[in-house]
C-alpha cells in the first residue's frame, strides 16, 4: 500500500524500505534507507528522522565594517 511521494516500498523479502534524503553542513545530499516488517513501522521511523534533522538558519548580527575591522585586530595580534 505505498503512497505517493513517501519513498515507501514493498520489498521481495517482505519487508518495507522507506528511503529519505539529508544535507551535510557541506551542503552534499546524502540518501538512507530505513527497514521495518510493517507499513506503521515504517512511517514511524521516518517521522522520527525527518523530524530530527536540523533546520539551517544562518543569523549574524554584524556588519561588514564591524567583521573586517575584528580581523584586522586579530591579524595585529599576531
Amino acid at each position: 500500500m505505498p503512497r505517493r511521494g513517501e519513498n515507501i516500498y514493498k520489498r521481495k523479502d517482505g519487508r518495507w524500505e522507506g528511503r529519505y534524503n539529508y544535507t551535510n553542513e557541506n551542503g552534499k545530499r546524502h540518501y538512507c534507507s530505513v527497514y521495518a516488517y510493517s507499513y506503521q513501522d515504517i512511517k514511524e521511523k521516518l517521522s522520527k528522522l525527518k523530524a530530527y534533522e536540523p533546520k539551517k538558519q544562518i543569523s549574524c548580527s554584524l556588519t561588514v565594517k564591524e567583521l573586517f575591522s575584528q580581523w584586522l585586530k586579530a591579524i595585529k595580534l599576531w
